[in-house]
């Protein structure tokens, strides 16, 4: 959660990215069961889409990395001499 313009918790980029990254692996599998029929939910198909990406806006608002964060990362990256 943000309170006063903090994030929850220190974590580093690659932290959240990961948990961006497990958010969204729960997305991508009620898409796919609601598209190819799997029927892994029972009859409900479009409330497990729903809450997963619920679920996935709030990792991303409270867990997620920030712009600033990626910038800062894409900077060094181009700042860094190129290896040989």
């Amino acid at each position: 959660m943000e309170l006063a313009g903090k994030r929850l918790g220190k974590f580093s980029l690659q932290t959240r990215r990961a948990f961006v990254g497990c958010a969204l692996a729960p997305c991508i599998m009620t898409v796919v069961n609601y598209y190819l029929g799997w029927g892994l939910f029972g009859r409900s198909e479009k409330w497990p889409i729903a809450v997963s990406f619920v679920v996935l806006f709030l990792i991303m608002r409270y867990l997620g990395p920030t712009v600033q964060e990626l910038r800062e990362y894409r900077d060094k990256k181009r700042a860094a001499p190129p290896r040989s």
